[in-house]
């Protein structure tokens, strides 16, 4: 039996997480609800109304695409991220195991707010975890982790 390599797993959650975002989100422009109106609503004739609490969230989501487009622009970064885009390929940064958690920390976040992205934030939250636990085991991907596999040997 082989090991799992954690970040090439957390890669191919990373690309449907994308994905999955990317998707919903074009449902999003056309469909705007967010995701925790029914914290504190009330049930009014035409179905949840939002508390007065919730009137910036219905600014951002529903009257102007704020976190819909964010969202967009997230999945984009993470398929050119994860894909890879070919000027991404050859920069340290993209090796960077830290920066995609931050990354996946911060798209998790803000697609958990929209109603059709709540699901897959979840996604991300577990692309997230498995960076974390292969970051944490000091798995190290790209050219580095070539070079050191020939290094010992292990090709």
């Amino acid at each position: 039996m082989g090991v799992l390599i954690w970040h090439d797993w957390a890669r191919l959650l990373a690309l449907t997480s994308a994905c999955y975002v990317g998707w919903a989100t074009l449902w999003a422009f056309f469909y705007r609800k967010f995701f925790w109106d029914f914290v504190g609503a009330s049930l009014g004739p035409e179905g949840l109304v939002p508390p007065p609490s919730a009137h910036f969230f219905v600014v951002v989501i529903v009257d102007f695409p704020v976190l819909q487009i964010i969202n967009l622009v997230n999945a984009l970064v993470t398929l050119a991220l994860e894909w890879p885009f070919p000027p991404l390929k050859r920069l340290k940064l993209h090796r960077s195991l830290l920066l995609r958690v931050f990354l996946y920390t911060w798209c998790t976040f803000v697609a958990s707010l929209v109603y059709q992205t709540a699901f897959p934030a979840l996604f991300y939250l577990v692309t997230l975890f498995a960076y974390a636990t292969a970051l944490a085991k000091g798995e190290i991907m790209g050219r580095d982790a070539q070079s050191s596999a020939a290094a010992t040997g292990k090709v």
